[in-house]
């Protein structure tokens, strides 16, 4: 048996459509720029704790004068990057899968489409919700870990992307189970349904004393 694999000429590809992306919140490179300054403040501390003890010995005091100056080049130079490539940060929602752009020296689109997507959840630190921001995490089947994070999201269009991924989740696949929410509300509906029933199936048989009266009346005529 000989497989047929023929190769396929790229000229005869069809052009892609072209991808309309909206760029994350402004806020979002406000929250890099903090986020990467802390970091080094932390590190410079970190390092001065270091180097103080040995601040005596020979050619340390020409190393002490040098560092500090490294450290801020080094600290400002990342400060920079991350606010460019947190300006660079585009998402988008297409008929089919979801699109998130990220990266500035190497440039990293990636495409999930809706149907490999099993569990979406929005998660955000301390510092994320002091600017107002959260991540939306997107599961696949089989896989431990996020397969697509889609960051710098205001917290409104984070939501409404995370219903709207799960509403075409439970389009492609109806045995998706529902919203805790939803199973929950059909949950005390059934629980009101079941205490109802036995109340009206008395309320058909009538009272007890009612049901014992005429047996009372036959025995006293006799």
């Amino acid at each position: 048996m000989t497989l047929h694999n023929p190769t396929v000429d790229p000229a005869t590809l069809d052009q892609p459509e072209p991808m309309r992306l909206t760029a994350v919140a402004p806020r979002y490179a406000a929250y890099r720029v903090l986020g990467v300054s802390l970091r080094w403040v932390i590190a410079g501390l970190v390092l001065a704790l270091a180097v103080m003890p040995g601040a005596e010995l020979e050619g340390a005091e020409a190393a002490a004068r040098w560092w500090p100056l490294l450290v801020v080049g080094l600290a400002v130079l990342h400060v920079l990057v991350a606010w460019r490539e947190a300006r660079a940060r585009a998402w988008g929602l297409r008929e089919h899968d979801l699109v998130y752009r990220s990266g500035l020296v190497v440039r990293r689109t990636m495409v999930l489409p809706f149907n490999r997507i099993q569990h979406v959840e929005t998660l955000s630190g301390p510092l994320e919700r002091a600017f107002g921001l959260l991540r939306v995490v997107c599961y696949t089947a089989g896989g431990l870990s996020a397969d697509l994070v889609v960051s710098g999201l205001e917290q409104p269009d984070a939501e409404r992307v995370r219903q709207y991924l799960l509403g075409r989740i439970r389009d492609l696949d109806p045995d998706t189970p529902e919203p805790t929410s939803a199973r929950l509300r059909e949950a005390r509906s059934e629980e009101v349904q079941t205490e109802e029933a036995p109340t009206e199936a008395r309320a058909e048989e009538g009272p007890a004393g009612g049901a014992l009266g005429p047996e009372a009346d036959v025995r006293h005529d006799r």
